[in-house]
C-alpha cells in the first residue's frame, strides 16, 4: 500500500474514532445520571451545603445532567486549574445557579441557568466565570439571591473539599 493511502486510513480511522467515542458519551453518560459521588460540605458565610464531588473527567462532563432534582441545601463540587471555567446544561431538567471560587472567595455566579431541552449540543449556552476560578459550586436556582451570596464572600471547605 502507498505511504500516502495508509496515511489517509490513519486519519479516517482517528475521524472515526473520535465521532464514536462523542456519540457514546451523548448516548450513554449525558443520558444517565452519577452514581453516587463522594460528599463533602461547603460554607458560604452562614450557608452550607452538602456537595457531592464531582472529580473525574466524566463526573464532571456530566454534572447534574439527566437528574430530576437537586435537593434544597445540596450541590455539585467541582476542582479545576485556576483560569477560566466554561459550563453548559446539556440534558438538565432543572435551573441552577452556578456559583464561581477563586480560592477561598466568591469570585461571581451565573444565576438562573436554565435548562434548553431540544436545543443541539452545539447551539447550547455556555457559561463562562472569571479568570483564576477554580472551584465551581452548582446548587438550586434562586440560592444565590435567597442566602444573599456576593461576590468576596469567603469560603470555607470541609473534609474531602479541599
Amino acid at each position: 500500500m502507498k505511504p500516502i493511502h495508509m496515511t489517509i486510513l490513519i486519519f479516517l480511522a482517528i475521524i472515526l474514532i473520535v465521532v464514536g467515542v462523542f456519540l457514546l458519551w451523548h448516548a450513554v453518560l449525558s443520558k444517565t445520571p452519577n452514581p453516587p459521588l463522594p460528599a463533602g460540605e461547603i460554607s458560604i458565610g452562614k450557608n452550607v451545603f452538602a456537595v457531592e464531588m464531582a472529580t473525574t473527567t466524566a463526573e464532571q462532563t456530566r454534572g447534574l445532567s439527566g437528574r430530576a432534582n437537586l435537593n434544597e441545601g445540596t450541590g455539585m463540587f467541582f476542582i479545576f486549574t485556576p483560569g477560566v471555567q466554561h459550563f453548559w446544561m446539556p440534558n438538565m431538567n432543572f435551573p441552577i445557579d452556578m456559583i464561581w471560587i477563586a480560592g477561598d472567595r466568591i469570585a461571581g455566579f451565573a444565576e438562573d441557568a436554565q435548562p434548553e431541552p431540544g436545543v443541539p449540543l452545539w447551539k447550547l449556552k455556555i457559561y463562562t466565570s472569571p479568570d483564576g476560578v477554580d472551584k465551581v459550586l452548582e446548587v438550586n436556582a434562586g440560592t444565590v439571591a435567597k442566602d444573599n451570596i456576593k461576590v468576596g464572600d469567603p469560603v470555607t471547605f470541609g473534609p474531602n473539599t479541599s
